[in-house]
């Protein structure tokens, strides 16, 4: 199996450099999906991929089929161990997809020719972060927003590493927090910003999401009486952290900040890092939040490092505005803007 997923890997990008397929429909297995998977992963954004398969319904995970590639999964319904009813009705479908996929899409993402800015936002900083994604693309400056729940950061800076995006306005990073406690609904075992701050590439940073953890209803931490939390839906709750494991998360954001090559500029809100954060609000809690912005600025020790503030809270306009405005700045000290 290892050595079919190494052959794939290098197979499938190869043969599509040299022009030898459009698209890629492959069907099977928990195995021979990963097998597929792994090389279709290698292609670029844009080139069809489907995968009809035995393990695309249920209490799966998802991440390890498709990871940051746009693959589209298609559940089989019944075992792929014979031509019958239900598997030439499937895989039917899977050809249709792929041909209609082939015949109509297929445009593959390349460096761009202009500035795109990837921002990052989830539910809970949506409307701040929506209000900056539009005031940005009034200015002209087209930006894409990326959901900070384990893949979407990740996906966001593979795209950075790739020159597809040339700019980005991080302003949700809470995938730190959920690294910090390894599990949760954004848990990846991905490190988030450093890679970002290496780059040198025009960045700026706010703390939107780091001052809470989102775990299942089932599955709460033991010590849950002792946190402030609300539920998210009917199975996700969403847990305030404690002083300490907040200082612990700035740490860490301050030592990927401290890697950076070039200006960053850290945007701190004042009045809370998402919604439900206000006074009187189910999530508040001052002593966290300014245990997070004190951590930040007692270990934030590289120069690169400007650290500006908004008084207001992350999930308002008005700070959305401040940080399209402040991004807009940056792009032209980059001289990325005329």
């Amino acid at each position: 199996m290892e050595i079919a997923v190494a052959g794939s890997r290098k197979l499938i990008p190869m043969l599509y450099k040299e022009g030898l397929f459009d698209g890629v429909i492959s069907m099977g297995g928990v195995q021979n999906t990963f097998v597929a998977v792994s090389g279709m992963k290698e292609l670029p954004i844009g080139v069809p991929k489907v995968m009809l398969s035995t393990v695309a319904s249920g209490n799966r995970v998802f991440d390890t089929i498709v990871g940051t590639s746009d693959i589209v999964v298609i559940p089989s319904i019944a075992d792929l161990a014979g031509v019958n009813t239900i598997t030439k009705s499937v895989i039917s479908s899977a050809a249709s997809c792929v041909i209609g996929m082939v015949e109509h899409a297929g445009r593959t993402l390349t460096k761009s020719d202009h500035v795109i800015v990837g921002t990052t936002l989830m539910g809970i900083t949506n409307d701040g972060v929506c209000s900056a994604i539009n005031h940005l693309v009034s200015l002209g400056v087209e930006t894409i927003g990326f959901h900070s729940t384990g893949t979407g950061g990740k996906a966001m800076e593979e795209l950075v590493a790739k020159g597809t995006i040339n700019a980005v306005m991080d302003l949700t990073i809470h995938e730190i927090t959920s690294e910090y406690f390894g599990g949760g609904f954004s848990y990846s075992p991905y490190s988030r910003l450093g890679n970002l701050c290496k780059s040198g590439i025009p960045l700026l940073v706010s703390p939107g999401g780091l001052d809470f953890v989102d775990f299942p209803l089932n599955n709460m931490p033991k010590d849950i009486d002792k946190r402030k939390y609300i539920a998210h839906n009917n199975e996700l709750a969403h847990i305030k952290i404690l002083k300490h494991e907040a200082i612990d998360v700035a740490k860490i954001t301050a030592e990927r900040l401290n890697l950076s090559v070039n200006e960053v500029t850290l945007l701190i809100p004042t009045n809370g890092f998402r919604k439900n954060t206000r006074p009187g609000e189910a999530l508040y809690d001052r002593e966290v939040d300014d245990a997070i912005i004190d951590t930040l600025l007692k270990y934030i020790t590289n120069p690169n490092v400007k650290i500006k503030y908004v008084d207001c809270n992350l999930n308002e306009k008005e700070f959305g505005i401040a940080a399209a405005n402040e991004m807009f700045e940056i792009l032209k000290r980059f001289n990325m803007i005329p």
